[in-house]
This record gives structure tokens, C-alpha cells and sequence, in this order.
């Protein structure tokens, strides 16, 4: 059976940077779809699209994962499933996949990192102290019932990604 390896992490613990360094290492990231505005150009991890695209989606039967978190819809497609490996994703979302998606084995791996350290790495991403606030608040309920196969500590970034590269090629062996 397919495995997708989902990345899970409240905001600022770095499933984006450690999906690109999996991505640099050959493994298919999915880029999922969003309602929400980019924070920045070129924002790397999501195709940006208008409302009226999310409704045909949803309307067409497309959606393979979908989560609503801060006004916005965040969803994959079943095609984006079948094709990736690797998928950043918050509890919902999986939570939705599990129940929804019954030909893929989905493994969640979830990072952790404390509250200082992602409020810093907010910060230099540039969110300001309100953004950050709303979502250190928001990620407090949504991950309060958090279930994962896996925790990598993030504070060494190379190290945190090749424990993640190790998990998927044990995990792929079985």
C-alpha cells in the first residue's frame, strides 16, 4: 500500500523548511491548495487559489484532505495524493485524510519544538506580533488532541531531517 508521510507541527516549528531539504533530496512534496493570501512572492508550499476554484473542487469531488483554519480552505487533491510523498499538514487535515482516503497508509510525523523558539522563528519570517499571537492561540486547540507515529525534535535542523529520512526508508522497508 502507498505511504504519505505527513509533517505535522504547530506554526513556526519548520515543516516548511524540512519539507524543501526532503524535497532537495529527491522526495515529492505536495504543494496544497489555499484560499489565503501568499505571505510573501514566491511563497514555496501552496497553490494560491480564489474561492470560486475552491467551490468548483469541492463540486467536481476533488478533495482529498480539507481543513478551514483562520478564514481560509486548505485542501490537496486525490491526483496530488497519489503523486507525492511527503504532505505539511495540520491534525484536521488528517484526521479528514483517515477517514476519507482508504488506499494510502499515512504516517504522521510530528515536530516539536518549544514555544520561545517559534515565536523567534515567526519573527524572522516576518510575521508580526499579532499573526503571531492568533496563531500560536489557534494551533493550542487544534493540536490539543495531536496523534502522531512519530516526534522529531527540531532544534537541529540536519539532524531532524535525516531522522525524518531514516523514518521513511525503515517505514518503506515494512
Amino acid at each position: 500500500m502507498k505511504k504519505v508521510y505527513c509533517l505535522m507541527a504547530y506554526s513556526g516549528a519548520g515543516k516548511t523548511e524540512v519539507a524543501k531539504a526532503l524535497e532537495q533530496k529527491g522526495y515529492n512534496v505536495l504543494q496544497s491548495y489555499t484560499t489565503r493570501s501568499p505571505r510573501s512572492e514566491n511563497e514555496w508550499g501552496h497553490t494560491f487559489c480564489s474561492y470560486e476554484e475552491y467551490e468548483k473542487f469541492k463540486e467536481n469531488d476533488d478533495i482529498a484532505a480539507y481543513t478551514y483554519f483562520d478564514g481560509n480552505h486548505y485542501f490537496s487533491t486525490k491526483k496530488q495524493l497519489n503523486e507525492t510523498d511527503i504532505y505539511v499538514i495540520d491534525p484536521d487535515g488528517i484526521t479528514y485524510l483517515k477517514e476519507n482516503v482508504k488506499d494510502i497508509e499515512f504516517v504522521t510525523i510530528y515536530l516539536k519544538v518549544d514555544k520561545k523558539a517559534r515565536m523567534k522563528r515567526m519573527f524572522v519570517r516576518g510575521d508580526d506580533v499579532d499573526q503571531m499571537l492568533s496563531r500560536i492561540n489557534g494551533d493550542g486547540l487544534k493540536f490539543r488532541k495531536k496523534r502522531f507515529d512519530y516526534q522529531v525534535i527540531n532544534y537541529e535542523f540536519d539532524k531532524a531531517v535525516n531522522i525524518i529520512e531514516y523514518i521513511m526508508k525503515v517505514e518503506n522497508s515494512n
